[in-house]
């Protein structure tokens, strides 16, 4: 209960900060994604993957070294605190930085050979706006996965581990496929091949 109020008044923190004209403190989705959910996710991905069973339907809690379980734990609390934060910010959370680039964006009008539209940081704001209460129950989902993480990383679950790493992706494939427009990065140079994936935002 104690850790759940601390993560509380952090986000309020951040919040109250914003108000009163230093939002420069307030991370954007760019900043969460790229310098804690990407990231941790990563380390989450390479810890699990060195500890599948011979058969390769699970985990092996043997294959996991006390150094991991540590990596593990800390991710969990990594992201579940920074999901939480989204989501009580939903209604005010900035996309980026004015200064940042996000990811696809250089396919935001159409790609090299304007073809396909990737979702600008307008467009993804708006969607947001739309939709705050979906924002922020996305963020509560991946909020609830990393809380299990690190529940299950102090308590040796190995089966809400392999349950949590094995359903990350659709996790966060969640939040992509209606607020970003792709649940994966353009191609540079999108061609007829990107035409037949069906995840790109049509230009109009």
């Amino acid at each position: 209960m104690a850790k759940r109020m601390g993560v509380l008044a952090l986000a309020m923190g951040v919040l109250a900060l914003a108000g009163c004209g230093q939002q420069a403190r307030t991370p954007t989705i760019n900043e969460s994604m790229t310098q804690v959910m990407q990231p941790e996710a990563q380390t989450i991905w390479d810890v699990t993957s060195r500890a599948f069973n011979d058969k390769g339907d699970g985990l092996d809690a043997a294959r996991i070294s006390p150094t991991d379980w540590i990596r593990l734990a800390k991710a969990g609390r990594k992201m579940r605190d920074r999901a939480h934060i989204l989501a009580v910010a939903a209604t005010k959370v900035e996309v980026r930085r004015i200064e940042d680039k996000i990811l696809g964006e250089d396919a935001a009008h159409g790609g090299v050979r304007q073809t396909w539209d990737a979702a600008s940081p307008k467009q993804i704001k708006a969607y947001i706006d739309a939709n705050p209460a979906v924002f922020a129950e996305r963020a509560r989902v991946l909020e609830q996965a990393g809380a299990d993480l690190l529940k299950a990383a102090h308590t040796k679950d190995i089966g809400t581990v392999y349950r949590v790493s094995s359903g990350m992706d659709e996790v966060c494939d969640g939040c992509h496929e209606k607020f970003w427009g792709t649940d994966e990065p353009p191609p540079f140079q999108a061609g007829p091949e990107a035409r037949d994936k069906g995840r790109w935002i049509k230009a109009s």
